[in-house]
């Protein structure tokens, strides 16, 4: 399927449950307890897929295949319902580059079997195509961002999954990242993603606290980091802007210079793609694409009675996403794409942060990184100078980085999410995901496979060996063997992939 074409994809309608249940009692296979559930995307096709892994046996099962009209960039997840009737519900959220722009809604229900199963609830009509989608806590509205625009969109009282069951329904607010007087001739496809604006993330004030949320949106291609407000009904109020940071001892190749950290620059072709934000709300985090450098922030909120006196992030330190043997081996540092960045759960230890082939490469030569370093208890790089004056600092330390190379480049995705092991401290079970489409597994199929998961030792790991590794992939060669080609409910490559339970 070419997705260089304009994807016309028509309107489904939701699922019930009598249209799912059905197809988990004949394919859902029996697995082994304990289980954990993914939910992943695929940029080359059309549905969701619902996997499970078995930690015990190291495997990765496929349990239901979703119809959707994606392909699916991003994939939120509304906050655990009480259950009802014995069963759990949770609302889950998607973009997609469907056309016209879109954004659906989906209930995650736990059946008797204690088997999760996903349905279509509703889906929202937008101006552009989103390219991410955030909801967080109090769980009252979805933030979705992409290209030219961001919308908030009001959702149902008690965190029910949906968009309130109207199609056509308006943004409670837009946000646009283009003059007005530029918005009917901007690109609003998914082309716009890759200069635009690229992310949502909050900063929630822990309940009670007078301090007010606050909104990060990396633009791309304007390599600033917008900075909002979001006020008791939802909305946003824009406050600040952070350009690209200095960092010394740098070019704008990524390598240090010759003379010994005196060339501090701005790297306006920075390419902010992804930001994520230290649970103490005091600590930013920020991938960049063109670049690969992972940012150091501090937050310091505005007054809640008036505007910022002091800029609102301020940068601290940064780090290679990139080994020193390929910074210094490679023939063009700009083969890589930095992509995406996840925090380990509770009060994290460490974050994973990915590299990817360059868009439109699909080289298997040009292998993704996934990279995890340690923080400190305060959110800030362990072990890090503060502020820093050497983004390489430490980076030969195997106590404050560990490495994974990527078996292939990635393709469009080499996106990350984590969970913790059960009764483990510290120690991970990592989802990456592949859209590479260089690799060939058979004469079936064309491809890496799409969703990988990886092991994380974490950082007292003494048994020798990475801390970091794959453990198993989906799907397998021969899955899909008598699927037609083109098929929408066959996987070919994964986007983004998220642990649900």
């Amino acid at each position: 399927m070419d997705l260089d074409l304009q994807l016309q994809v028509p309107f489904l309608e939701p699922l019930n449950a009598s249209d799912v249940l059905p197809m988990l009692n004949s394919s859902a296979p029996v697995i082994a307890e304990p289980v954990h559930h993914i939910l992943s995307g695929s940029f080359r096709s059309l549905s969701l897929f619902l996997l499970a892994f078995a930690p015990l046996q190291r495997t990765l099962t496929l349990v239901q295949t979703i119809p959707a009209s994606g392909p699916h960039q991003y994939i939120a997840l509304g906050p655990r319902l009480p259950p009802s009737e014995g069963r759990e519900v949770r609302a889950a959220y998607t973009t997609s580059w469907a056309l016209p722009p879109t954004l659906q809604s989906w209930a995650i229900e736990t059946t008797e079997h204690g088997t999760p199963r996903v349905r279509l609830v509703d889906s929202v009509d937008i101006s552009a195509t989103s390219s991410y989608i955030a909801v967080p806590p109090p769980f009252t509205h979805a933030y979705a961002a992409g290209g030219p625009a961001a919308q908030v969109l009001a959702l149902p009282a008690g965190g029910a999954p949906g968009f309130g069951g109207v199609r056509k329904a308006s943004a409670q607010q837009e946000v646009r990242f283009v003059r007005d007087a530029d918005w009917e001739a901007a690109d609003k496809t998914r082309k716009a993603l890759r200069y635009g604006s690229h992310g949502i993330e909050f900063a929630v004030p822990p309940a009670g606290s007078d301090a007010t949320a606050l909104a990060f949106v990396p633009v791309l291609g304007g390599s600033t980091i917008e900075i909002y407000t979001r006020g008791a009904d939802g909305s946003l109020t824009h406050i600040d802007t952070s350009p690209a940071p200095v960092r010394p001892g740098t070019n704008n190749a990524g390598t240090t210079t010759d003379h010994d950290g005196a060339d501090e620059r701005r790297d306006k072709e920075d390419g902010p793609r992804h930001v994520k934000v230290h649970p103490n709300g005091r600590v930013l985090y920020c991938v960049t694409e063109h670049s690969n450098f992972l940012d150091v922030y501090t937050i310091t909120p505005p007054p809640v009675d008036g505007p910022p006196t002091v800029p609102v992030l301020t940068y601290v330190a940064s780090r290679s996403l990139l080994p020193p043997s390929v910074r210094e081996t490679a023939a063009d540092v700009h083969a890589f794409r930095g992509d995406t960045l996840i925090l380990a759960p509770g009060e994290p230890e460490t974050i994973f942060v990915s590299t990817r082939g360059a868009e439109g490469a699909f080289r298997s030569s040009t292998r993704g990184w996934v990279s995890a370093f340690r923080l400190a208890p305060d959110g800030q790089l362990f072990g890090a100078t503060t502020p820093s004056t050497n983004p390489y600092e430490g980076e030969n330390n195997p106590y404050l980085v560990e490495r994974f190379a990527a078996p292939t480049g990635g393709g469009k995705a080499h996106a990350l999410d984590v969970r913790a092991k059960d009764g483990a401290a510290g120690e991970m079970w990592v989802v990456l995901t592949d859209d590479d489409a260089s690799v060939v597994l058979d004469e079936t199929h064309k491809g890496a496979p799409g969703v990988r998961v990886l092991e994380w030792d974490g950082w007292l790991w003494r048994g020798g060996g990475t801390r970091l590794r794959e453990v198993v992939a989906w799907p397998p060669a021969g899955l899909y063997a008598d699927a037609p080609e083109g098929d929408p409910e066959r996987m070919q490559g994964g986007s983004h992939a998220v642990w649900l339970d």
